[in-house]
């Protein structure tokens, strides 16, 4: 028996097929016509939630939300053109974080490209330097059908095993694109067999060839060691080896700000959250460069930890699944292409020492408990509103085991430098692949529509104000957000740089006030607007948004000049307490 078909529907049917079967759940689609049979293709597939997005860059943003909390590789879907590139800056972050997407974008024929033909770009590798593979789909045929399901296979496969993140097809479809637009018969058993689920075979990276004996005894003769937790994705497998490493080893963990291990159990006296307040003195190097540094993860975000790494003369080990290399500084001796857990059970497993105790250990957690206690005084008690202290305030007023996710520029600086740790479980998201300010609110909204937890998002200004286009997400969808919105005034960041003493220049071309009206913005995506004056304000309001099951935005106006002085009170107080206590401790 033969049937009438559209070649272009049976082929993206078969393909998203195929991706349903190996584990897409989501997909975010712009609207387009070329890419017309891709779009029926997702939308017609029971086991895939479809979330269509108007702006293609907020789209492909709301994606890696989605997969950032889902762990789980998003199908993103978008017409010819420069639609095409609108999805770059997300794919770039996804690149350096390694986030499983599925870019799939629709394109003439090839020969179409360089004629004039309308909404044609070169398209193919487009996003060649960001990209973990790409596919070129070729024009649909019926006697390769086959060859889709493989492509399909592939993407799955770079994109969640052997090289993490995104991957690109360009799918060239020539019209017509509508199911019921027949351009061939064919024989039903042949459908029937190409749809069938069949074995898919997941071969794992390559790991280093890592000597765990030799190794082990290195880290057993060094008492002086530092494990430092980078931003990352790993599980609760990861933090409980990680524990018992450095309770083995005495080694201290330094979870950057960036990282959801500074939120984890803090009954655990080997967690030290204010390295970035001891390590700002000479004298803290000079008594105190480990022998050893084990780094699990993505680079520190401050460079106050960067620059204290660089100028380490310990025997630096970065440790990372697909062997990407952290470093900034260019100094790590080696980079160990390995999971993280199988690399901690490996080095447990023949390091032949009792659990240590040392006065190494001992020196830096006493330096970091009167750090925490100068930061009670000087940044917790501060008065209204010090940008400092927002970040424990909101913590402090959150549940437990929701998530945070944190813009880039100041927000994640203040997070790293003044987060305390504490036991609510907060799981940390943030885009620190490339550091961006761009696609935030969306990365939020996709992060809170993939979740059952309570959802938060703190960010400034700037960003909040390039990302607005994503708020209509929280209004389609009515997805649950608490907005905690910086509003320092533009570029507050520049106060802390040399730029800032450049008057109006600075002025001018770096602080950039916006001058916006923000409750107008957020009161047109129909969300709660509340005006913050005081921590007690903050935190009834942080607690009363959980409660509202849509945007709720939560203003705060703050004077980054006046916040930077109080930073730098903070850190100088450590400093002269961190040198008093050496001189104590070494006469």
């Amino acid at each position: 028996m033969k049937l009438s078909v559209n070649r272009n529907i049976i082929w993206c049917d078969l393909f998203v097929n195929r991706l349903s079967q190996l584990g897409v759940r989501y997909a975010c689609i712009s609207p387009g016509s070329r890419s017309t049979s891709l779009t029926l293709a997702f939308a017609s597939n029971k086991m895939i939630k479809v979330f269509p997005i108007v702006d293609e860059r907020s789209s492909a943003f709301f994606a890696l939300g989605l997969a950032k909390k889902s762990n789980t590789p998003v199908a993103v879907v978008t017409t010819s053109g420069t639609a095409v590139a609108e999805l770059y800056p997300a794919i770039i972050e996804a690149f350096y974080t390694r986030v499983p997407l599925i870019i799939c974008t629709a394109d003439r024929p090839v020969e179409l490209r360089n004629r004039g033909a309308n909404q044609t770009i070169n398209q193919h590798n487009i996003y060649k330097n960001h990209i973990r593979s790409f596919i070129d789909a070729g024009l649909p045929e019926l006697n390769k059908l086959s060859s889709i399901k493989k492509i399909a296979e592939e993407a799955i496969h770079v994109s969640c095993f052997s090289d993490r993140g995104p991957v690109h097809i360009n799918f060239p479809f020539k019209k017509p694109f509508e199911p019921k637009s027949y351009t061939d018969q064919i024989n039903l058993n042949k459908i029937e067999k190409v749809f069938t689920h069949s074995a898919f075979e997941i071969k794992p990276p390559v790991q280093s060839a890592i000597d765990y004996e030799s190794l082990s005894r290195k880290i057993a003769a060094i008492e002086r060691g530092l494990i430092i937790v980078g931003h990352n994705n790993y599980g609760k497998e990861f933090t409980d080896q990680v524990l018992n490493l450095s309770k083995k080893t005495g080694y201290p963990i330094f979870a950057d700000g960036s990282s959801s291990f500074r939120f984890i159990d803090h009954s655990n006296n080997n967690l030290i959250d204010n390295l970035t307040a001891m390590v700002g003195t000479p004298e803290f190097q000079r008594h105190y460069d480990p022998g050893i540094i084990i780094q699990f993860g993505g680079a520190p975000t401050s460079n106050i930890i960067l620059d204290f790494f660089k100028s380490s003369k310990a025997e630096k080990f970065l440790v990372h699944e697909f062997g990407d290399r952290n470093d900034p500084s260019l100094t790590a001796k080696a980079v160990l292409r390995t999971d993280p857990v199988h690399f901690c059970s490996s080095i447990l497993n023949n390091l032949l020492i009792e659990n240590r105790d040392s006065c190494w250990l001992i020196d830096l957690q006493v330096m970091n408990r009167f750090s925490e206690k100068l930061k009670k005084k000087l940044i917790f008690e501060s008065g209204f509103p010090f940008e400092g202290r927002i970040i424990n305030e909101i913590i402090n007023a959150m549940p437990a085991k929701s998530n945070l996710t944190i813009s880039n520029s100041l927000p994640i600086r203040d997070t790293d430098f003044f987060a305390s740790g504490n036991n609510k479980l907060i799981k940390i998201f943030t885009n620190r692949g490339a550091s961006g300010i761009d696609g935030v609110n969306s990365t939020a909204l996709g992060i809170a529509a993939g979740s059952k937890e309570k959802n938060y998002l703190l960010i400034g200004d700037l960003a909040f104000y390039h990302d607005l286009n994503g708020l209509h997400n929280a209004f389609k969808y009515r997805i649950p957000l608490t907005v905690i919105l910086i509003n320092n005034g533009g570029g507050g960041i520049f106060e802390s740089l040399p730029i800032s003493a450049y008057g109006d220049v600075y002025r001018k071309n770096f602080s950039t006030p916006l001058n916006i009206n923000f409750k107008n913005l957020v009161k047109a995506y129909d969300g709660n607007y509340y005006k913050i004056n005081s921590w007690k304000s903050l935190r009834e309001k942080v607690i009363l948004s959980s409660r509202n099951l849509k945007l709720n935005v939560l203003e705060i106006q703050t004077d980054a000049r006046k916040s930077k002085l109080q930073r730098q009170k903070y850190w100088n107080t450590v400093s002269k307490r961190i040198v008093r206590f050496i001189n104590e401790t070494k006469s």
